[in-house]
């Protein structure tokens, strides 16, 4: 009996043995299991590491090298971040200019002009670790603005001469009889000298009239050129030997520092008269004894021809409107001459800007190279 018992005994322990080695099998498979799954886990979580690494990068190269320049500013008014246009621009401007930009403190989109220049900007809100502060997008909309003058300074001028070619057509067929009949008059009157002196008069008038309506035609009309390469300093040499004595009556010092080998594609009679009125004009402005100085600049793309001069300057209120007909600070004059030098200019795909301050006004001409 007692040895039955044993065997019962040691038939229940390798029972147990057998239990416990299939748990210990199936612990074995679960572990197993489950270190594949860990292992799976860690592989997906360094693939999503990576590609938010990536990602991160990624945003930060697009918001560190954005041509807009993008700032950061907590509520105190302290710097959080700011990228490389950002940087840039904070070191072009004044620390009291940065304030207009800066100035506004909430959600909003708005121009603000700072020097010369103009700028688009968008405030957004920002909330990052419990940190709240203003998000700031600027871009620089100078030329956005440079064109958009243009193009209404162009259609102005398209709306002025319209109406002056009408004018013109209007003013000059009863002129030219006005002409004739005196002419007729002073024939027949040839003995009176007082009146005869009138009539010349009558005549001079009606010349100087009809020389305003030319003017007034040439600039309403389209202009035609014919481009060539040209030594400037050969269109200089033309214009200064026809304006020499104009120069000399009131003894200015004319510097002439064009580069002889600089050329310039163009039709070498129009940009002689753009040259012509400007220096001109720069002979008006200066005083018995001034200086006027012209040079130029070639570049691959384009060829610049610079005037300056050392007179009073052009009024800041008046500057932006100085290629606009019928605008002048002249007692005599019409108004036209830089209206149909920037027409000129204008047809050859050129650009003519003035730049003046009390003592200095410089007139930059520049003219694309062709083909």
């Amino acid at each position: 009996m007692e040895i039955d018992e044993k065997i019962e005994q040691i038939e229940l322990l390798r029972k147990a043995f057998d239990n416990f080695n299939q748990a210990t099998e199936k612990l074995q498979n679960s572990y197993k299991e489950l270190q594949d799954e860990a292992e799976k886990l860690r592989h997906e979580v360094e693939i999503k590491n990576k590609e938010l690494k990536d990602k991160t990068d990624l945003l930060n190269a697009v918001m560190m090298n954005a041509t807009s320049a993008i700032v950061v500013i907590n509520e105190n008014g302290d710097l959080i971040m700011r990228n490389n246009s950002a940087e840039d621009l904070i070191k072009s401007i004044d620390a009291k200019d940065l304030n207009k930009i800066f100035s506004e403190k909430k959600r909003s989109l708005f121009d603000v002009e700072v020097g010369n220049r103009f700028f688009n900007v968008s405030v957004g809100d920002f909330l990052f670790s419990g940190e709240k502060g203003y998000i700031y997008i600027i871009d620089d909309i100078t030329v956005l603005k440079e064109i958009e003058k243009e193009q209404r300074r162009n259609e102005h001028l398209k709306l002025m001469g319209e109406m002056a070619a009408g004018i013109a057509h209007d003013i000059r067929n009863p002129l030219g009889s006005i002409e004739i009949f005196a002419s007729l008059l002073k024939r027949d009157l040839e003995g009176d000298r007082e009146k005869n002196n009138l009539l010349n008069s009558i005549i001079k008038g009606v010349k100087t009239i009809n020389s305003t309506i030319s003017n007034i035609l040439l600039f309403t009309k389209d202009i035609r050129i014919t481009k060539s390469s040209f030594y400037i300093s050969d269109i200089i040499d033309d214009v200064i030997l026809f304006m020499k004595h104009l120069m000399n009556e009131k003894k200015i010092i004319f510097n002439n520092q064009i580069n002889e080998d600089d050329k310039i594609y163009c039709d070498a009679e129009l940009i002689k008269q753009v040259v012509m009125n400007i220096i001109h004009n720069a002979i008006d402005a200066v005083d018995i004894g001034g200086k006027i100085t012209i040079y130029s600049k070639e570049s691959e793309k384009d060829t610049s021809i610079f005037i300056e001069d050392n007179g009073h300057g052009i009024d800041p209120d008046f500057i932006d409107k100085i290629f606009m007909p019928f605008h002048s600070k002249k007692a005599k004059g019409t108004g036209l001459g830089l209206s149909i030098v920037y027409k000129i200019i204008k047809a050859h795909n050129g650009n003519i800007v003035p730049m003046s301050k009390p003592g200095q006004t410089i007139f930059k001409i520049t003219i694309p190279k062709g083909g």
